[in-house]
């Protein structure tokens, strides 16, 4: 099988991972805001009557996020975290261990709501 995109979702852009791992408990009530609005958004995707946002659980993939660097101080490697277990959560992906996810790329671009994440399902590798 050819790699193909699986699903491309616009999110806001999370906390940084700087901000979400320390004892801090307000950082844990922006992330839960964070993930509140993202569901937010993937339930309106999923409703909208021009192509509806369709998940399936994909097994074997790779992650492009796009980051609008106009709409977060944060730096790139601190996003990936929160974006990648946040689509574990939707169980669009399956996992997020190597075997599951081959490639992650993060990239500065433009992005609607501040994160375009895209999921490319890719040939599973024989064990």
């Amino acid at each position: 099988m050819s790699p193909m995109t699986a699903a491309i979702i616009d999110l806001p852009v999370p906390p940084s991972v700087n901000e979400t791992r320390r004892v801090d408990w307000s950082a844990s009530r922006k992330l839960k805001r964070w993930r509140d609005t993202a569901d937010g958004i993937v339930l309106v995707a999923k409703c909208r009557p021009d192509r509806p946002l369709r998940l399936r659980k994909i097994v074997c993939f790779e992650v492009v996020i796009t980051v609008d660097e106009r709409q977060t101080g944060s730096d790139l490697d601190n996003i990936a975290k929160a974006t990648v277990d946040y689509l574990r959560r939707i169980e669009l992906i399956e996992n997020d261990a190597p075997k599951n996810m081959r490639k992650l790329t993060m990239q500065w671009g433009q992005a609607p709501e501040g994160l375009r994440v895209e999921v490319i399902e890719r040939a599973q590798a024989a064990e």
